[in-house]
Order: C-alpha cells, then structure tokens, then sequence
C-alpha cells in the first residue's frame, strides 16, 4: 500500500499520533498517492499506519481545516479537487500573499539567505522526483521571504502550495525540466533579492507565478 512506503520515509516517529497520521496523509495528497476525489476509510487508514482511530479523526480535521479534505455528514471524509475556478482564485491569492512577503523580506534579506538559497536552487537543478522537487521549491521560496518575520503569513503560504501544488504532476516528467521548475526564473529571482532590488524581485516572482497559474488551470486533475 502507497500509504505504508510514505509512513515508512517519515520514521522513527516521534511526534504525537495525531500530528504524524496529519503528516503522512498531507504527504500523500501531495504526492497524488491519495488523489482527488478519493475517499479517506478511517479503518484502512488505522490499519495501515497501525493506529487507532483517533488521530485518524483528528487528521481529518486538521487536512480540512487546510483545504486538502472534505468531511461530509454522510460519506466521511473525500480528499479535495478544485475546479478552474476555484485554482485561480487560489492562485490569485497566493500570487498577493506571495509577492507581499518577498517585498517584506527584501530589505533584510542577508548574504547567508542568498547563499542557501543558491544551493537549493543547484540541489533543485538536479534529476529529482516530483515530490522532492517540490520540497526543494517550497525551501528555496521559504529562504526568501523568511526574512519578513511573519510566521502567520510564511505558514498561510505554505498551506497554499501545499494546496495547489499536488495538480501539477502531469507536468513533471522526472528530467528535473518541468515547465515549472525553471531553473533560470529562479536564478533570476535569487539574482534580484540579492541586489535588494524589490522592484525588479518582485515582477521576476509575480511572472513565474502567473505561469505556474497558467499551467494549474491547465491541469487535467482539476474538476
């Protein structure tokens, strides 16, 4: 069972039961092991991650509450799939809440943010697979707009990629050249917060969030 390898990847345990079942069902959306539509059966759950079905319930609540399930009266909880619409309403917003944290961080941005974040981006260069890719890219963002000092803002962004971000797996081909993954727009982005040019950083990060917009709504798992 898919779920079994990605709680595997995610041992030795040692957070609460309720936030690790949260973790590896977050994982497997994000992967696309658990796609949209697709109903969550607390008992297969419990069994496979050999927990009772508590944390499961409580799971639940916390991949609701970030957009990824929904629970309903009737037939329990179903993993989330957005339409058109709702993808570029999402996309909207986190194009808003993105480019504001990067203006933020901009003036505080230091030599060590821009060395970490140019090792991600040599790491992101590399033949990855899509979830490792999308670790890096989430990383590599993270890098630059930590520096605004708004845990509440970096974690609502997070949320979102997290969100949207699983939609994008019929573009990955496993090279590490997927249209989304442009190495040189990231390039040019770490180029720019390096300068403080907030200007320049933050139109370089709104062109290659558009074009991930483009290509969410494109997406043949959306509804």
């Amino acid at each position: 069972m898919e779920l079994k390898r990605i709680a595997a990847q995610m041992q030795p345990r040692s957070m609460a039961a309720r936030d690790w079942v949260f973790q590896v069902l977050r994982s497997a959306i994000i992967q696309g092991a658990l796609p949209g539509n697709m109903p969550l059966k607390q008992d297969e759950i419990s069994a496979a991650l050999k927990v009772s079905h508590i944390p499961v319930r409580e799971a639940f609540r916390q991949l609701e509450s970030q957009g990824l399930v929904r629970i309903h009266p009737n037939r329990g909880a179903v993993v989330t799939k957005l339409s058109q619409k709702e993808m570029s309403d999402v996309m909207d917003v986190r194009i808003m809440l993105e480019l504001g944290a990067l203006r933020a961080a901009i003036p505080f941005i230091s030599p060590a943010d821009i060395e970490k974040a140019r090792e991600l981006l040599l790491r992101f260069a590399e033949k990855q697979d899509y979830y490792a890719s999308y670790k890096l890219n989430l990383s590599l963002h993270t890098t630059l707009y930590a520096p605004c000092d708004n845990a509440f803002l970096l974690a609502l962004i997070e949320q979102m990629h997290a969100n949207v971000d699983r939609f994008l797996h019929p573009y990955f081909d496993g090279s590490g050249n997927a249209e989304l993954y442009s190495v040189e727009e990231h390039g040019h982005l770490i180029d720019a917060c390096e300068t403080h040019d907030a200007e320049l950083a933050t139109a370089v990060l709104r062109t290659h969030l558009e074009s991930t917009k483009r290509l969410l709504i494109a997406s043949p798992l959306l509804d």
